[in-house]
């Protein structure tokens, strides 16, 4: 399925352990481009579905497009969030709205290059190191119950340490 929340369970935990140097809106809007390709694929049903931008060479053009294109939109969708977050909310939902230069590349680059590496364990249809070797090395390296159970476990401990750091900032 194109756009799955599983690839942002990882990027809490990025995000709870580099929270200044990671940017996790840069992360999902890196993710939610590069799952354009299969989802058009898939609505002209057109296989395989997963192309260039399920390559590394490819999330990689994608992530550094999304580094100079994304900054200005997450930054837009950051000042909304904080728009509707009354002030007691604010005080520990609230969020940075800049991007800075750092957080919004790593964000980007680990977006794109883990989205290949987490769909290259499960889609039969990706060769994620194309064009310099065909083929799909990773698939099924583990049960797709397994890598289900770590992006789940992933997102919850980081979104419970980015939780208790946001309680902390609150007192």
């Amino acid at each position: 399925m194109p756009i799955t929340p599983f690839h942002f369970g990882p990027a809490a935990a990025v995000k709870a352990a580099a929270p200044r140097h990671f940017s996790f809106t840069m992360f999902v809007f890196t993710n939610v481009v590069i799952d354009v390709e299969p989802l058009y694929f898939m609505l002209i049903e057109d296989w395989p579905i997963h192309r260039f931008c399920h390559t590394y060479l490819g999330a990689t053009v994608a992530a550094l497009a999304c580094f100079f294109i994304g900054r200005p939109v997450c930054s837009s969708a950051l000042r909304l969030w904080n728009s509707r977050l009354d002030e007691a909310q604010s005080r520990w939902l609230g969020v940075e709205t800049r991007i800075a230069a750092l957080p919004a590349l790593t964000g980007a680059l680990i977006g794109g290059w883990s989205h290949v590496l987490l769909d290259s364990l499960m889609h039969p249809d990706m060769d994620p190191l194309a064009p310099f070797m065909k083929g799909n090395a990773m698939l099924q390296f583990v049960t797709l119950g397994q890598l289900e159970l770590f992006c789940v476990v992933t997102g919850v401990l980081g979104a419970v340490i980015l939780l208790a750091a946001a309680l902390r900032r609150r007192k």
